[in-house]
């Protein structure tokens, strides 16, 4: 069985006034008028974090433009509405659907509510999605995530207990590989996240001169085999600190700073491109509710 649905055949267009390049400020106008947080008055978005691994987005509304976040994602319609995704020239209409890391889209899900599982560069599921879908965005068929749509809609309005929110996670998760022989792990793979987990700030050619290559090679491993440059890995780990202080009382210049980044203009511009919004949003407990997520018994 082929669990990517086949290529849908009723596509849309997008609203005119979004497909087109705006000046900075109409833009933002439009994204603050479709975007995140729109309905946060009826429903708040929901972060379930689900350890170092991954987290868990719902929002009953979202239009982002040109993102291009380092997780893979499964997303999710919550309802019977479908949402579209733009790559490049290429638009589809779906109920699922799976994105590998690093591939840059638009997602416009205006009053369409979502679920989207993010799987980080710190998980060990990360490296088999980056090959799932050939660096493409690929549709999914919603069917095969029906037998869990009570728990993901206790999800959506973020009444599932946190402490049992990593199981439906990793069985989300693991479903678009139910049906499908994954290729062996590179050893390579490894090597290289532990050479960057005991010393991450190594250069590329310290980084080669561990491997035994040149930076040629190194640098090109970096890309096609552990998935992103040492340029996007580096700013990753300064994220994932981002993270685990985006919710305290810190102010944002404090937060920047302390995760490496070089200002808080530097952390937003970086934090926007990735995710679609500002950190500010993030951490704004009018629109966003944070939980924190542990197995049961944990």
């Amino acid at each position: 069985m082929n669990v990517f649905a086949a290529p849908p055949q009723n596509r849309t267009s997008v609203p005119p006034r979004l497909g087109r390049r705006y000046p900075m400020a109409l833009k933002y106008r439009e994204q603050q008028r479709a975007g995140f947080g729109c309905l946060s008055h009826v429903a708040k978005d929901n972060v379930y974090i689900i350890g170092c691994s991954g987290f868990v987005y719902t929002a009953p509304s979202i239009v982002s433009r040109d993102t291009r976040p380092p997780s893979a994602a499964i997303i999710l319609a919550a309802g019977e509405e479908p949402f579209t995704l733009v790559e490049k020239e290429r638009e589809l209409r779906v109920h699922a659907a799976v994105i590998p890391p690093f591939v840059e889209r638009s997602l416009y899900a205006r009053d369409v509510p979502l679920i989207c599982f993010h799987v980080t560069p710190s998980s060990p599921r990360y490296d088999a999605f980056r090959g799932l879908a050939q660096g493409r965005v690929s549709p999914l068929d919603r069917a095969l995530f029906s037998e869990l749509d009570t728990p993901l809609q206790q999800l959506y309005l973020g009444r599932l207990p946190p402490g049992q929110a990593p199981d439906v996670y990793d069985q989300v998760v693991r479903i678009p590989f139910q049906h499908r022989v994954s290729p062996p792990a590179d050893p390579r793979v490894a090597r290289i996240r532990e050479l960057l987990e005991a010393g991450p700030n190594l250069t590329l050619t310290q980084l080669a001169r561990e491997l035994g290559m040149s930076y040629f090679w190194a640098s090109r491993i970096m890309t096609e085999v552990f998935g992103m440059s040492l340029r996007d890995y580096k700013s990753w780990r300064k994220l994932r600190r981002v993270f685990h202080l985006l919710h305290s009382n810190r102010s944002i210049t404090e937060i920047a700073h302390t995760a490496g980044f070089t200002d808080s203009a530097h952390l937003s511009r970086t934090y926007q491109r990735w995710f679609g919004q500002p950190p500010s949003y993030s951490r704004n407990r009018n629109h966003v509710r944070v939980l924190r997520c542990w197995p049961e018994g944990g």
